[in-house]
């Protein structure tokens, strides 16, 4: 039989079947018996795609050399880019510039407000390294704190001003005041107080005392001084002249007297009180200043001009072009290298006790509200899965201007129709219809999205699963180090969602450590001895 005849019955009794229309015309052509069997269908489903996470977050290091002894000297020049960054983002204003005193490097290294740089994620090229680093900045976080406090101080002041006064255990007074002074209180804004005894009703007396007054006081007393000066050389003139009358003194020698008493007047030349105002101003704003300057600098420390000249230092380590990709992170959990890095700067401090800080670090980490019953027992539909759904698919669907039919016919294929556009948007939710389930109590309700929203939402690794930590090394409180001390604490899990409860495969890191997960360990010591903090965070 021929191909002309093949194709003839073809036509007249296979036209509306999808299976045998899909069959390409190359096997009709190789086919002598007129039998046509479609393609096996597959029933197995498969699951997601594996999450492979970038290899700088796997390796630290995302590098490839034919040398191997190249990659020796990574380990070596890695730990010093850590300490050139540690001390770059913990470098301090000189003491002379806000004219305080200096603090003890001892101090400064043991203080908790300070920038905490995680391990850096470097990313290898042929012309440049690609530096991801992680910050903590709780120096930041506590010059604005403070800045706003001086701020509502000295110009936002809600409460008026109270003035306690009591006994101390001598009898003496002690006077303690409810809030500072504002500015305008302080200048020259007369503003009355309440005096408050401990055991006697509550008074209003005069006005605080200002810097007008404070002014208007000094300038009083020194004139005082001058008059009571002057007083007395008047009083001299007197008894000169009672002694000329009296023939013990000529003229001559009562003017070289006086005159000697003259040149001693000290005239003060008192400025304006704008002008001593504008001083005044300037000394009592001192410490909303040095706040404000110090966060600037830290601000600065940022700035791409400065990190530019740093990655001139760090060029000539590795050798190629620098670039800094700096994530300031809001939370310290969000990384296990900063996690434990705190935690190891408290447990230094020995009055802190070590099962209060494990419970204390954990305690600002909030897990999303998750029930952990459906989660584990979370039937997972494999068939809304693209690939599932586009595997068992006819290609002529593609050309099929009818929604939910497969069969072919040319009346219906206008000359101005994207087939290929139509096929996604049946696999695809439309941009503008978007829409995700929100459970309220039993039910379901489905609730219009953004696109945006949508695509973070479909992001994996997402969202915090839990945090644990452990302790282990000298840290008793008494200086013997006879007894090594190990505690843990967690919160949450730290298991793979996806591996252990819907059943997907998972990859592993390096053969050992799951890949939504992230570890570290540092080592540190105190007077008594050597302790190890591990860290983990996982997410989901």
């Amino acid at each position: 039989m021929n191909n002309t005849k093949i194709d003839k019955q073809l036509n007249k009794s296979n036209v509306h079947n999808p299976v045998v229309f899909s069959t390409p015309r190359i096997f009709t052509k190789k086919i002598n018996k007129v039998v046509y069997k479609p393609l096996q269908y597959v029933f197995n489903d498969t699951g997601q795609t594996r999450h492979y996470p970038p290899a700088a977050q796997e390796w630290f290091n995302s590098i490839y050399n034919y040398n191997k002894n190249l990659v020796k000297t990574l380990p070596v020049l890695d730990k010093s880019l850590i300490n050139l960054l540690k001390g770059y983002y913990n470098m301090q204003v000189n003491h002379k510039i806000l004219n305080v005193k200096p603090t003890v490097s001892r101090f400064r290294r043991l203080s908790p407000r300070k920038v905490f740089v995680g391990k850096g994620e470097l990313k290898h090229t042929n012309s440049k390294v690609i530096i991801t680093l992680y910050l903590y900045n709780t120096e930041k976080m506590y010059l604005i704190r403070e800045l706003r406090k001086q701020f509502k101080f000295l110009y936002l002041a809600k409460f008026p001003l109270r003035i306690v006064i009591s006994r101390d255990r001598k009898n003496e007074k002690v006077v303690s005041y409810s809030r500072p002074y504002t500015l305008k209180e302080f200048l020259e804004s007369p503003t009355t107080y309440k005096i408050q005894y401990k055991r006697r009703p509550t008074k209003i007396l005069k006005n605080i005392v200002t810097y007008r007054e404070i002014y208007l006081s000094t300038v009083a007393f020194y004139v005082n001084k001058l008059t009571t000066y002057l007083d007395t050389i008047n009083l001299y003139y007197v008894l000169l002249k009672v002694l000329v009358g009296r023939k013990v003194l000529n003229n001559e020698e009562r003017y070289i007297l006086f005159a000697n008493k003259i040149p001693n007047i000290d005239l003060i030349k008192y400025p304006k009180f704008n002008d001593r105002l504008a001083v005044a101003k300037w000394n009592y704003l001192k410490k909303l200043r040095r706040f404000l300057y110090l966060l600037k600098f830290n601000i600065a420390k940022s700035n791409p001009t400065l990190l530019r000249k740093l990655g001139s230092v760090v060029k000539n380590m590795y050798n190629k072009e620098v670039e800094f990709n700096v994530v300031e992170l809001n939370q310290m959990h969000l990384n296990s290298d900063i996690f434990t890095q705190a935690i190891a700067l408290k447990l230094k401090n020995r009055k802190n006790r070590l099962f209060s800080v494990l419970r204390s670090s954990l305690s600002k980490v909030n897990l999303p509200n998750v029930s952990r019953r459906s989660e584990k027992y979370y039937e997972f539909n494999r068939d809304d899965l693209l690939v599932n759904k586009i595997r068992n698919s006819y290609i002529t669907s593609m050309f099929d201007n009818t929604s939910g039919s497969n069969t072919f016919s040319s009346n219906t294929l206008p000359s101005n129709t994207d087939f290929l556009n139509n096929l996604l948007l049946n696999l695809f939710p439309s941009s503008e219809d978007l829409e995700v389930d929100f459970k309220y109590k039993s039910t379901t309700i489905k609730l219009p999205i953004s696109l945006e929203t949508y695509v973070i939402k479909n992001l994996k690794h997402l969202n915090l699963a839990g945090v644990r930590v452990e302790a282990k090394g000298r840290l008793t409180k008494r200086f013997t180090a006879s007894k090594s001390v190990f505690k843990m604490r967690w919160k949450g899990g730290l298991k793979n969602v996806d591996s252990s409860f819907k059943g997907l495969s998972a990859v592993m890191l390096r053969g050992i450590f799951k890949s939504n997960v992230q570890y570290s360990l540092i080592n540190s010591k105190t007077r008594n001895g050597a302790f190890g903090i591990k860290g983990w965070v996982a997410n989901k």
